[in-house]
Order: C-alpha cells, then structure tokens, then sequence
C-alpha cells in the first residue's frame, strides 16, 4: 500500500543557467510549497446561452509558486566568496554570487527549481521541474521562533515537469 508522502520527505534544488549550474539546497522547515497551473477557457455563448454554445481553450497561463524557508544568514557568497549561496542573495540575484539566469541576456532573470519529493518505501521518488522560474515577491519576516524568507513567483511554463526518478 502507498504511503502518502509529508513535508519531510521533499527537498527543494535551486539551480541556476550556469554550466554547470550553480546549486543550492534549500531547507523547507515549513513544507509549504505550493504551485498552481492554471487553464483559461473561452466560453462561447449561443446568445447568452450555455445550452446552445460551447468552449475553447485560452491563453496559456503561467505556474504559480510560492514557498517558504527559515534562514539564519541572508549574504553568503556574495558578501565573502568562500562562502556558501545563501537563499536570499540566491532569489534576489545579488552581484558577486556568479549566478547566471536561465533565461537569455536582456530578459528577467529565472532560476529552475526542482522539487523531489522521496517514497518513503524507497521506490517511487518523483522530481517536479520549474523552468524559467522569476521572482514576484520576496518576504522577509522576524518571527518568534524563526526568522523566514517567502518567496512567490511564476514558472514560464503552463506546467511543471513531473517525472520518476530512481
């Protein structure tokens, strides 16, 4: 029987278009990523009416993400280069970290995520793939027992990629 999966057995990869990538683990204490795809459909009515009419796909919509994570540092390599990618200076693109975009030169700098999440049993792991993956907002906030980082976003894709992996 299956065993249903829980925030422990998901790890988060952070990489970057660098070859080869830049590579940062992110430690989701909290278990709360999330993604949304979305499909736009063009209702066509027969004069106002549903009965008579019928539907169309839409525009492509891109996926929302969000996530969030505790931090105990936000500069790492950027502030010292022997130092590990933090996640703040990760998502925000901070100068002297090396990172490069996934995206071409000129266009809004995308990352790609990769969410595994493991089979408990040690069968059937699976990786989720956000490509193109941009920031819209970034969170920062004190807290009483952590300090965390909410980063939200939007893949430039309709979809994720999901595949099993061994």
């Amino acid at each position: 029987m299956p065993i249903t999966r829980t925030l422990r057995d998901g790890e988060l990869v952070i990489k970057d278009g660098a070859n080869p990538p830049l590579v940062l683990t992110v430690v989701l204490d909290e278990g709360d990523l999330s993604w949304t795809s979305q499909q736009k459909t063009i209702e066509i009515k027969d004069r106002g009416s549903i009965a008579s009419g019928h539907t169309r796909p839409g525009e492509e919509q891109s996926t929302e993400l969000s996530f969030s994570a505790k931090w105990t540092q936000l500069l790492g390599r950027s502030h010292q280069p022997t130092d590990p990618l933090a996640l703040y200076e990760t998502l925000m693109f901070l100068s002297n970290t090396g990172l490069q975009s996934t995206s071409q030169p000129g266009e809004q700098q995308t990352l790609t995520l990769e969410f595994t999440v493991m089979d408990p049993a040690g069968q059937s792991h699976e990786k989720i793939t956000f490509l193109k993956v941009y920031r819209e907002s970034l969170t920062m906030s004190e807290g009483d027992k952590a300090n965390l980082i909410a980063f939200s976003g939007k893949s430039f894709s309709p979809a994720p990629t999901v595949s099993r992996v061994s």
